[in-house]
């Protein structure tokens, strides 16, 4: 397999379609908004999640084999600005774990479903809930966040394998220690489907998302030769 080929194939089309979601969400011009309309708000969301876990499959095919030791941690400084000199908001740093699944037992809780009798839903008086505007403004701060750090993860592949370099060589310290054992993740991938994945490709970034995952579960599963 020619993983270079492979990764910079899938790169180019994330690039575009990363392009296309920062046009959508009105930041192509360098402008800084805080909110977004409700529906185009869920229409970036739809692409981010699988988008996020595609560039992640990448920078694992990208760190196999790397070995780099892992660094000192060293102390925030105090009084570090969130912005630079210049006013521009600074990039974060993209997440290299998948996040995990999480179960509740309180989704299964009937008792913790709202109620109300049946004589109330004929009663003039009862409060209807108020459902907000398909159009109305939403957070979208977090989501401008994510954005950047895509895109700049895009753009520092190398970096980001060893970044994850780094995190596997930590993890490799931690599992060698002796004493009670402690809970961490074993992998940058969570099991079974990566987040974001469906079953009917509803966008371009279904499909690679979905070419992106087989070409990382191949490259883990060949020997490591480091």
């Amino acid at each position: 397999m020619d993983w270079p080929l492979a990764i910079d194939r899938n790169r180019e089309a994330l690039r575009r379609i990363v392009a296309a979601l920062f046009v959508l969400a009105g930041l192509a011009d360098g402008r800084s908004l805080s909110k977004l309309p409700r529906r185009l708000y869920a229409a970036v969301m739809l692409v981010l999640l699988p988008a996020e876990s595609a560039v992640r499959r990448l920078i694992v095919i990208a760190a196999r084999g790397l070995v780099l030791k892992p660094r000192a941690p060293r102390p925030l400084p105090e009084g570090l600005p969130a912005f630079s000199a210049a006013g521009a908001l600074r990039t974060p740093a993209f997440c290299l774990l998948d996040p995990l699944k999480q179960f509740s037992l309180d989704d299964f809780d009937n008792n913790a479903l709202p109620r109300f009798s049946f004589d109330s839903a004929f009663d003039p008086a009862f409060d209807m809930p108020q459902f907000s505007s398909p159009d109305g403004p939403v957070e979208a701060a977090q989501l401008f966040r994510r954005l950047r750090a895509l895109r700049n993860a895009l753009n520092s592949l190398p970096r980001q394998a060893r970044r994850l370099a780094r995190w596997q060589a930590r993890r490799g310290v931690l599992l060698q220690r002796k004493g009670p054992f402690q809970p961490m993740r074993m992998s940058a991938m969570r099991p079974g489907p990566p987040p974001g994945r469906r079953l009917r490709a509803l966008h371009e970034v279904d499909d690679v998302l979905r070419e992106c995952h087989g070409l990382a579960m191949d490259r883990l599963n060949e020997p490591d030769t480091s």
